[in-house]
């Protein structure tokens, strides 16, 4: 019966996927210090549009810190503000 495929279905877990976002999403509002703000997996890969692969990538090559737990990774937010910063292009000087 798990495997019972509806538009309804398919509906109400959209929205359940949008409320769980809105929830993460107030949270941090909540929290101020980026130091405290932790993300997992999931929300790296959301939040840069990028696939797992590219995760493991960065996480291999150095690029991003992160913490491990039992094969469950995260991230410090104010870690991905680093990465987001030391990269930042300003672009050309005109």
């Amino acid at each position: 019966m798990a495997d019972f495929k509806h538009p309804f279905n398919d509906g109400l877990q959209k929205i359940n996927n949008k409320l769980d976002l809105i929830l993460k999403r107030q949270l941090l509002k909540q929290i101020q210090d980026p130091n405290y703000i932790i993300l997992d997996n999931a929300d790296l890969m959301h939040l840069f549009k990028i696939s797992p692969k590219t995760a493991s990538n960065w996480r291999e090559e150095g690029i991003l810190a992160y913490s491990q737990i039992k094969g469950k990774i995260y991230y410090k937010l104010k870690d991905i503000h680093k990465v987001i910063d030391s990269n930042y292009n300003r672009g050309k000087k005109k």
